[in-house]
Formats: structure tokens, sequence, C-alpha cells
């Protein structure tokens, strides 16, 4: 009953009742003494005129403090029944979202909360929703990776240990030993790149801004990207256009020529032999936009949905090619840069990716990090 009334210990009904309780015996003080000051003394000069006999002086004193006790426990009845409903208003939600946390804790992200109040519960019912969303998101996406690099690595693997084994016979030619010899050495630095993007995409992740920013020229890193990748493009026979102008960007000069090689090699690679890239860069008001199109093989609209999704690969023929990380290592740069990353693409037409950079001014001064 008590608790019931006045709530469990350490909560915030009982505490409310506390306080109520302090306030109303603070006041009862304080009012009896006031009465006393500057009530009882006037009234005993102001009856004795009339009254000269103590007893019935005493009498209307006792009336009074009656009326006055009255009125002090109507107050404490009052505020406590106020307190009852306004901590059922207020404390019932709060516990239902408290069972609705412990769920959550045991790994239950199904688990969603549901009012029809038009005050702070229901913001705060919404923002729970949204948490559990997104941490069931965050799990989803976390048991998938844990799939896909278990797969990834696997592949590789298992195609090393078959070979392997074979090179143990004795009979095999020197073409034929070479061939898996090779094979090996290429699964072998799938396995390298997969884990190096693992880790840097990992890293990316946990990083919220740029720590080692420079003066970077975007036009020269296209240039640089455009030469690094000369044998593929030179191997396809793809006709690579630029059309650069110079612009200065603060920012980490090796993440950046990892973009530009990164979207410069997806073009390559889903270009048709004899296509064409074009490169260009423009600016528009404080920002610079970089922009990088090719005539290949381009997406669908659900393909266009996923493409920064790990391990995802949108031509199937070319997944040994890749980790399916690139993209998703290339979005979280272009955002720790402060920047953004857009796409079109449609099918059998090509592709286009469009980035935006915030710009800084190249001037005869000196330019401080």
């Amino acid at each position: 009953m008590f608790e019931k009334f006045f709530g469990k210990k350490k909560s915030i009904q009982r505490e409310m009742m506390i306080g109520i309780l302090v306030i109303v015996i603070l006041v009862t003080i304080f009012s009896s003494v006031g009465f006393y000051i500057f009530v009882h003394q006037e009234i005993a000069k102001i009856v004795t005129i009339d009254i000269q006999n103590n007893e019935e002086l005493e009498g209307l004193f006792s009336v009074i403090r009656r009326g006055i006790i009255i009125i002090l426990i109507n107050t404490v009845i009052i505020s406590s029944a106020i307190i009852q409903l306004a901590s059922k208003k207020i404390l019932g939600p709060l516990e239902k979202m408290m069972d609705a946390t412990k769920k959550v804790a045991e790994g239950d992200f199904e688990v969603r909360l549901e009012t029809q109040r038009k005050d702070e519960i229901q913001d705060l019912t919404n923002n729970f929703n949204h948490m559990v969303k997104e941490l069931g998101e965050t799990e989803l996406l976390q048991k998938d990776f844990i799939d896909n690099v278990s797969h990834e690595i696997k592949t590789p693997i298992n195609s090393i240990q078959g070979f392997a084994k074979l090179l143990d016979d004795v009979n095999l030619s020197q073409e034929e030993r070479k061939e898996y010899v090779d094979i090996i050495v290429e699964e072998s630095n799938r396995i390298l790149d997969l884990s190096s993007n693992i880790l840097k995409l990992s890293k990316l992740q946990h990083q919220d801004k740029i720590t080692k920013k420079e003066q970077v020229d975007i036009a020269e890193q296209l240039r640089k990207a455009v030469v690094l990748l000369e044998p593929k493009w030179k191997e396809k026979q793809i006709e690579i256009l630029v059309n650069l102008q110079q612009y200065y960007f603060a920012g980490d000069e090796e993440l950046l020529l990892q973009v530009w090689t990164n979207l410069l090699d997806n073009a390559i690679k889903f270009s048709h032999p004899k296509g064409r890239i074009v490169i260009a860069t423009a600016k528009k008001e404080d920002h610079l936009m970089i922009q990088m199109q090719d005539n290949g093989i381009g997406m669908k609209p659900e393909e266009l949905e996923k493409i920064y999704t790990r391990f995802y690969q949108v031509d199937q023929s070319h997944s040994g090619e890749g980790s399916g990380l690139g993209l998703a290592i290339v979005k979280r740069i272009v955002e720790l840069s402060k920047g953004t990353i857009q796409f079109t693409s449609k099918e059998g037409e090509g592709t286009t990716v469009t980035i935006t950079l915030p710009l800084i001014e190249k001037q005869n001064k000196i330019w401080i990090r």
C-alpha cells in the first residue's frame, strides 16, 4: 500500500511525493508562524473589545486553528492526488519504454512503441523507434559483413589449397606448374587486397574527420590517376578525354588519390573495348565539381541503389576483379572530406559519377594548415 501510494524506493514518484510533503510541511510551519505573528495577536486585540470571556476567545482561536488544519489536510490530499495522476501520466510511458529498452538490450530489434499522445512522449517514442530501426539495420549489416568476409576469404583460400596440392604431382609439366603458381600468387594477392580494404574501411568508419590536411591540386591528381591506370585503359583501347582546370582542395592527398583511381578503375572495368571516358572539373559557387562519365554497360535502377553496399558486385562477370568494398571506401572518404558523391546511370548507356568538394582559393599567399 505504501509503495503504491508513494512509489518504489529511488523512483521519480517517491521523489515527487517527498518533494510535495516537504513543501506542505514548510508551508504549514511558515503559515503557523505567520498566523501567530500577524493574525493571532491582531484578532486578540480586536476581539477583546467585544469578548471579555477568555474561554470564548480561546474557542474562537480553536475554530480558526481547526479551519487552518482542515485546509492543510485538504491541500496534502489534493496535492497527493495530483501527484498520483501526474506520476501515472509521466511514469507509465517511461516504464513501458524501460521494458522495451530491456528487450532491445537482449537483442530484440523488432520491438516498437506506439502512442497517441502529441507531446514530448511522442517525440521520445519516435526517437526510440528510429534508434531501434537503425540498430537493427546495423546488426543486419554486421552479420552480412561477417558472412561476406568469410565467403570472400574462403574462396581464394580453397583455391590456393587446391592448386598447392596439385603442385605435388611430379608429372606436371613446367607450363602447368607455372600456371598453378601464378594462380596461387593471384589468389594470395586477392586476400591481401581484401584484408587491406577491410582494415581501411574499418579505420575510415571510426574516423570522424580528416586529420592530415594539405593543399591538393585536384587536376594534377586526376592526371596522375589516368597515368597510373594507363595499362588498363590502353589494353581495352579506351579513349580518355580530360577537361581539367586547376582547382585546390584542403584534404588528404593519399585518400583523394584513392578516390580518383578507384572511380576510374571502375569506369575502365565496365566500359566496352574502344569505349570513351570523359573526366572534367568545374567550379560551382564555392564548390568544385569533378565528373567522370563513361559509355559502358551502365546499371539498372535496383543495382544503382546497392552500389555502396559492401561486397556488392554489379556485374558478376567482373566479380573476381575486386572485393566490392571500393565504392564504400570512396563514399566514406568523400563524406570525411565534407563533400558529396552522386551516381547516375542507365543500362546500356553508361554511368556518370559527380563529386563536389568545398574549394579553397589558390593565391600568392602562404597556406597554413
